[in-house]
């Protein structure tokens, strides 16, 4: 199968800015992949550096290749950085071309990465950032109403998290992302505090994180990281780290499920859990169901807050439910609705 055409998608959805990819094979097979995104800006930024950029890599390559193209566009973008949004772009062809190879093969994604453990999938309500007590307090019990298994929220004054977990009951694992706002002395400080929240886990907790490398377990404080890492070799780094129990490796920001199916048998063989990071609406929440089907342990999809025109397949995701399935359809499991991509075009 030769890779004929590759096609960045830009979607405006409301507030939400997406980039997706539509990979064409000469046999007229289609996949579609999709970018770590949000903001417009970075919509632009991706859009031009899968067209630019990653397609000469793979035009007129055979799909069958995907791994050792994957790696060829590492190498020869390496001067750029070997993170960030070159991998990022790299992702949404690299799952496009795996979504083509399932659907050849006329199997699942989670098949051809060794089988899915499990059928679906227990759903984690993953909140915006508010910044305000009585804000976050609203939005988690409305999340809390539709059953989910558990609660995420994106805070980092510790007096706002605290106020979040005495919503959440305590048999509900709860998870406090501070997108690295505080330092490891701010933590060492209210270590006490940070403990009685009974954390899941405690995401990206301060900056800088290379001092998570040095540092011990925190006892009753799991501490959580790795979304925005590049490659399975700088998670294995941060696999070592006694502090250091949940890495979350991330499809979009590994660069693509070439990378990402490596990663998760990564840290499940250095004794931490894999905790994938699925921000995604698109094709990388397939992808990121798949994995999450594959591993050893259950662990949640994380779903982000919901929203119209979000439930690109028609299948909830990722709405905030008890259980989401995981896709059992050759390939990604579903492709996007083509009026539904005409609908929200904004390129």
């Amino acid at each position: 199968m030769i890779i004929d055409k590759i096609e960045p998608l830009a979607l405006q959805i409301g507030t939400l800015s997406l980039v997706l990819c539509r990979v064409t094979s000469k046999s007229g097979l289609v996949g579609y992949g999709e970018c770590l995104c949000n903001r417009p800006p970075m919509q632009k930024a991706l859009v031009a550096m899968i067209r630019d950029a990653i397609a000469p890599f793979y035009l007129g390559k055979s799909v069958d290749d995907r791994k050792a193209l994957n790696i060829a566009v590492r190498r020869g973008t390496a001067s750029h950085g070997r993170s960030g949004t070159v991998m990022n772009a790299l992702a949404a062809v690299d799952t496009a071309l795996w979504d083509i190879a399932g659907k050849a093969a006329k199997q699942s994604i989670s098949a051809m990465l060794g089988g899915a453990r499990r059928t679906r999938l227990p759903v984690m309500a993953s909140l915006d950032k508010y910044n305000d007590k009585a804000k976050v307090r609203a939005r988690l019990e409305q999340a809390l109403a539709t059953g989910v298994k558990a609660a995420k929220v994106h805070e980092a004054p510790l007096d706002i998290i605290e106020e979040a977990r005495r919503v959440v009951p305590r048999d509900i694992p709860f998870v406090a992302d501070s997108n690295n706002a505080h330092t490891l002395a701010d933590i060492r400080r209210d270590e006490a505090r940070w403990r009685a929240l009974d954390l899941l886990f405690f995401e990206d907790p301060f900056w800088p994180p290379e001092d998570l490398l040095a540092m011990e377990k925190m006892a009753g404080v799991p501490i959580g990281m790795g979304a925005d890492f590049g490659s399975t070799e700088q998670m294995a780094l941060y696999a070592n780290a006694p502090a250091i129990a949940v890495l979350q490796p991330d499809v979009c920001m590994l660069g693509g499920l070439s990378e990402a199916s490596k990663a998760v048998p990564m840290v499940e063989a250095a004794g931490k859990s894999p905790a994938p990071h699925t921000p995604f609406v698109g094709p990388a929440a397939l992808a990121s169901l798949h994995l999450l089907a594959t591993a050893k342990d259950e662990n949640y999809f994380a779903a982000i807050e919901p929203g119209d025109g979000r439930d690109i397949y028609g299948i909830g995701v990722p709405a905030w439910q008890p259980f989401v399935d995981v896709p059992t359809g050759p390939g990604l499991g579903y492709d996007p609705d083509p009026a539904f991509l005409r609908r929200y075009d904004c390129a």
